[in-house]
């Protein structure tokens, strides 16, 4: 069951951030290699109290079982898997269905671009895969690493400091 959980962000230039759902890639984002990246299981287990998880994967490394049992303990984080066809898509439904005023997003490859322009907030990891220049351009601010762009909800006043005009 997913509870309400929100946070509110006044950024100083008039913009306003209401968000209740964080929509996550799994490979390349949270994961390298298919192994949960360190500090990330203590970010969401903080996250989950204030935001609605979400993890969706096309699970390229055939891993989401593995990291599913991981993130077990953690209540309410949802699993998404993509069936097979356009992934882009298919992630971009789901964070319209989520509703994208009040949703933000963490990606890194061609096919999170989409969801991270149309989310309210999109945010791009250049990690260790790297990150396509769609997801770049279709972002709204970008980290290097996935502990950073997590901190972010935990310690809002970085993303006052980053995103105001």
């Amino acid at each position: 069951m997913v509870h309400s959980r929100q946070i509110e962000v006044d950024l100083p230039c008039g913009t306003f951030y209401d968000l209740s759902h964080l929509v996550m890639d799994l490979n390349g984002t949270i994961t390298v290699d298919g192994k949960l990246v360190e500090g990330v299981y203590e970010r969401l287990e903080k996250i989950a109290e204030i935001l609605n998880i979400h993890i969706i994967t096309a699970d390229t490394n055939q891993t989401v079982e593995n990291i599913q049992n991981q993130l077990s303990k953690i209540s309410d984080i949802k699993f998404y898997s993509l069936k097979s066809g356009r992934g882009d898509l298919q992630k971009l439904e789901y964070v319209e269905a989520l509703g994208r005023e009040h949703t933000a997003a963490i990606g890194n490859g061609c096919n999170d671009a989409l969801m991270l322009k149309e989310a309210s907030l999109g945010i791009c990891i250049v990690g260790v895969e790297g990150a396509s220049i769609d997801a770049l351009l279709a972002s709204n601010v970008v980290f290097h690493d996935i502990c950073d762009a997590l901190d972010i909800f935990l310690k809002p006043h970085r993303m006052i400091a980053t995103l105001r005009k």
